[in-house]
């Protein structure tokens, strides 16, 4: 049940969250909570906005949220809460947050630029570009291909034991110090237990060894890729792995489900899974460059490897149909304090990103901005 909500606002100050019932009784100290909000409420997707951001902020686990949408084109940005619980410092479209898995995204833009330097081939036996004999990666004489790395048809575990049997793993930031050679010892263990290329099923080591493989193609490291294909063509300064030079402020912290900061996570030698960093400013450039699909690897990277155009996977990209029919690519991302999503309309030339720095369930309100977005589209000629 929905309880009704009560709405106090200033511009740039704070909104407060109050059950409607609340109002006169002293049983309710302490369920009114502050949010600091930049939302202006001028126009009709402000408030529709704001509406759904009410409601993702019941959830008592939410610390810091920066959302960007971007309708026909123009961006429109509305940060809410603290970069740090308690810190009273609000985000704006400058704040850094992990990205997590969205990475994935930028890794298969990648692969596509690879492909059309003919450096790799989708159809390739992944151990084409992998030292040393691994008799186990096939099944039944069928092998896994590069293309079953980048739609998570590879059959892959998702992570690999050896990630927390190791003495040195650490549940707070899992994957610090694990190396390339774990990830080799990792796919060495693995046994496969079906046809690769037939069942969907996620797997973050897939695209880490991806990621090795691509950087073993150029002879450079997968943030150079990333830097050189994407981020300078497309003006994204502030999306990076590395934050330790950077101020304190300039970070949205991550937190855990009491709201307490957590680290941010070390993805060292397999960047290609989850590694950047990056803000809503960055990541508007990215959805028009993505819509966009005048660069030819952006084009290829968005073509359908798997399952259908309804739902189905591309080079690293998910595959949707909006209610109205609109295509849709989406990747999203999680780490031990942060969460991520990512929408584009090609169609529509519209997109979204939703950054938070807290575990508080963001799925709810990326669905309502898909819609809202859907909703207010000029249709398309």
């Amino acid at each position: 049940m929905t309880i009704p909500t009560l709405r106090i606002n200033k511009p740039f100050s704070f909104i407060l969250l109050v059950p409607a019932f609340c109002l006169n009784s002293l049983a309710c100290t302490g369920q009114i909570r502050a949010v600091s909000s930049d939302n202006l409420l001028r126009s009709r997707l402000d408030s529709l906005v704001d509406n759904s951001v009410q409601r993702y902020f019941q959830d008592k686990k939410a610390v810091g949220l920066s959302i960007a949408l971007v309708q026909d084109g123009k961006p429109y940005f509305y940060n809410y809460g603290e970069t740090k619980a308690g810190n009273g410092q609000r985000p704006d479209n400058k704040t850094i947050y992990e990205i997590g898995s969205m990475t994935k995204s930028f890794t298969g833009i990648i692969l596509a630029r690879a492909i059309l330097d003919k450096k790799i081939n989708l159809e390739d036996d992944i151990r084409k570009y992998l030292k040393g004999s691994f008799p186990n990666l096939s099944y039944k004489g069928t092998p896994i291909h590069i293309k079953d790395l980048a739609n998570h048809t590879s059959r892959i575990t998702r992570i690999f034991p050896n990630m927390w049997e190791r003495p040195t793993y650490d549940s707070l930031n899992p994957l610090s110090n694990y190396s390339r050679q774990l990830l080799y010892e990792g796919l060495r263990q693995m046994k496969m237990d079906t046809l690769p290329g037939k069942i969907h099923s996620y797997s973050n080591m897939a695209v880490a060894l991806l990621g090795a493989i691509l950087e073993d193609a150029y002879g450079q490291d997968y943030f150079s890729l990333v830097s050189k294909n994407i981020l300078k063509p497309y003006h994204m300064r502030d999306t990076r792995i590395e934050i330790a030079s950077l101020p304190a402020s300039r970070v949205g912290w991550p937190h855990n489900a009491q709201r307490q900061s957590v680290p941010l996570w070390d993805l060292g030698e397999v960047p290609a899974m989850g590694a950047l960093r990056s803000t809503t400013a960055d990541l508007v450039n990215y959805i028009k460059a993505n819509n966009a699909e005048t660069n030819p690897a952006i084009r290829l990277s968005h073509q359908r490897t798997f399952g259908t155009d309804l739902e189905g996977m591309a080079l690293n990209w998910f595959i949707h149909s909006s209610s109205k029919g609109y295509r849709i690519l989406e990747h999203g991302g999680g780490t031990g304090g942060s969460r991520s999503s990512l929408d584009c309309f090609p169609q529509l030339n519209a997109g979204l990103v939703i950054l938070t720095n807290s575990l508080a369930n963001r799925n709810d309100l990326e669905k309502e901005l898909v819609n809202i977005l859907v909703e207010l589209a000029k249709d398309p000629e």
